[in-house]
Formats: structure tokens, sequence, C-alpha cells
């Protein structure tokens, strides 16, 4: 199940200051916020309510970009020594590096013979929209939300020290459990988390391939997912990570100014009471990443942006309904959780139904640093 299409999450931070340009000064005077309102559109009310993200930075540097090279296989080998230490009774143990994927698995335990059996057992899933760090919230696991996260990043910098996280995306899953009798299988319930790589303490907040209702090309999807990670997390001996990962190439300089979200949520109201906009889940200022045209001295790059999580309809008119399996309340595939990315500079919005082929391509308002 992508994390891409999670219907809820959460985030808190600094908003802007209301009028005046966003700089770091402007940043670091800024006072907590969020974008609060109501809007009628099509016979259909939409609330907003949501924390706005802005970092503890002063300074938000455009970045060229590369996938963090390959471990060596000598790096390989260490950590699968590494995990396979660890190893006590019916634990699994696995560390796989493949095409700049990092993915580690570590049980202490064996699963119930039914339990991957769907038309026995049920795992209800449910969304965490908000949430307390300090708390426990995964069902009879008194793991809380930042222990949970202390153990996705202590496990990738066991091989990155310097890679650190935030979360995303929250999702509990219950015990499972028969569907029949209710009877539970297993001891503790779990958290999946998606996180954001921080890039200098600036979140990689979203990906122009994630932007858009269909994909240019096969990679689109692999592409869209460098800079973040997936953690199923249990406990300390109960977990499964997988991580793709971003590595600065250079600094190409700095936008002396960048418009504030006043500026730029007349386009996403308009967003919304054109129909398509069905609901605002966070916004986040950092990073967005780009493709470079063919030829360039870079492939990928990463702007300051406005990264405004939503669910989107293409059909203003339709009405949509929930999938009620196992109570995950997700959508139907009618419905997408997008990024919408805001030019930080022009406050033009991606439309997630572009089919241009310069669609994933960074913005002409970017394009003099990368050619200085």
């Amino acid at each position: 199940m992508s994390l891409t299409k999670r219907l809820c999450s959460f985030l808190a931070g600094l908003a802007l200051c209301g009028t005046c340009l966003f700089t770091g000064a402007c940043a670091e005077a800024a006072a907590p916020d969020r974008w609060q309102g109501e809007y009628q559109a099509y016979g259909r009310t939409i609330k907003v309510d949501t924390e706005i993200t802005v970092p503890e930075k002063t300074s938000f540097p455009i970045l060229a970009v590369e996938e963090m090279k390959e471990l060596s296989t000598e790096d390989i080998k260490k950590y699968k020594e590494y995990f396979e230490a660890l190893e006590k009774g019916g634990r699994k143990n696995c560390f796989q590096s493949r095409y700049n994927l990092i993915h580690i698995q570590y049980f202490d335990h064996k699963s119930h013979p039914d339990a991957s059996n769907p038309g026995l057992v049920t795992t209800p899933a449910h969304v965490l929209p908000e949430y307390d760090p300090d708390k426990a919230y995964a069902e009879d696991n008194d793991l809380t939300v930042n222990e949970a996260l202390d153990l996705v990043r202590q496990n990738i910098q066991l091989i990155y020290p310097s890679v650190d996280y935030k979360i995303q995306d929250i999702v509990l899953y219950d015990r499972t459990k028969y569907r029949k009798s209710g009877k539970k299988l297993d001891d503790k319930g779990q958290y999946e988390l998606g996180c954001m790589q921080l890039m200098d303490g600036i979140p990689v907040a979203g990906s122009i391939h994630d932007a858009f209702r269909h994909e240019r090309t096969r990679h689109d999807a692999v592409i869209a997912g460098f800079g973040s990670a997936w953690g199923l997390v249990t406990d300390q001996n109960n977990f499964e990570y997988s991580y793709t990962l971003w590595d600065t190439v250079a600094e190409l300089g700095t936008p002396d100014q960048c418009l504030p979200f006043e500026a730029v949520k007349p386009t996403l109201e308009e967003m919304i009471m054109s129909g398509n906009i069905r609901c605002v889940r966070h916004i986040d200022w950092g990073y967005a990443q780009y493709d470079l045209p063919e030829g360039s001295k870079y492939e990928y790059v990463l702007v300051p942006a406005w990264v405004v999580w939503v669910d989107w309809a293409d059909d203003s008119t339709e009405e949509l309904e929930t999938d009620a399996v196992n109570g995950t309340g997700f959508y139907t595939e009618a419905y997408y959780y997008k990024p919408i990315i805001v030019d930080a500079l022009t406050g033009k919005a991606t439309n997630p139904n572009d089919e241009s082929e310069n669609r994933m391509l960074l913005p002409e308002s970017y394009m003099k640093w990368v050619q200085e």
C-alpha cells in the first residue's frame, strides 16, 4: 500500500508573516499559524484547518542532487554481518542494498501461520492525522511516536550517520484478528511511518514525479521515492525499513526572496472552488525535486517551494466513496492523494492532470541559478 496515497498526515511548525516577502529574517520572526477556512463548492462544504510547517532555518539554498551512491560490496557484507549477529531463535533478518534502496528487516518472532491469509484474518488500519510525539497510539503497544521514529533514524544511521528524517505520514495497524471470531493473533499493533529526508534540516517535501495523474516514464514512481523512508515498526526487535536517499552535489545559490503562503493561498482556494481539491492534508515549506533538461550539468535539483498535500478528484462533480474494508477509510482509485507544488518565486501551482512533455522540468523561474 503506497504511502503516497495515505489519506491523512500531520505536521506542526511555523508559518510566514502575512504580507512580507519570505526571506530568512522573515522566517525567523514568523509566528505559528494555520490555514483555516470553509469553502462551498459543487454543493460540498470543504473545511480547511491545517498547520503550516516551516523549517527552523534561515537559508534555503538551491541544491543539485544525485542518488546516494550504492553501497560497496564490502559495506553490504559489513551490515549483513551486523544484522546476522543479532539473530536469536526464530528471528528473521534481512539487509539488502540494491539500486540505491536500503531495505532492513529484523524480526524476533514467528508469525502465526494464518497471519498472511486475507480470507481468514484482517488487520485494521487507521491514519493518524494528529498526535503527541511522546504518546503511544498503536494497539496494546507502549512504543511512542518519537520512539518509533528514533528506531527508523538509528537503523539508517548505522549505514549513513549523517542522514536524518522527519515524519510525514502515520498509519496505525491494529493487532491482526480472525474475521469470524475476532480473536487476535498478534501481541501488539504497529506503526507505519512515512518520512521525509532532511537536507541540512530542510525536508524533501515533495517530488515533481509524484505530482501528476499520469507518469511520463516507468521510472517516475521510483524517482518519486528518493528522499524518503518507509518503516513498519512494532518495537526494537521487530521492524522493517526501506530508504532511498538524495546526496548533495552542489549548492547553486539562494533566492533573495520567495512568496509567503498568504500570497499563494488564493491559487489553492481556486482549486478548491473548482471542485478538484476535496481536502487539504498538510502544508510544508521545504524542498521540491525537479528534473533538469538533457545536456545540463546536473540531472536533478531541489528548490524551495510550497508543497501542499491534498485529496484530488479529476471530476469536479463526482461524489466519491471511501473504501471501508478493514476500516481504513482510504479512497478508491478515482481519488488521488497528491502534492500540489507551488513555485515559490511565481506562485504557479502544478496541475495533476498536466500531460505536457516538459512538466517534470525545473520551472524557468529557477533556471538562472542552474545556468550560472
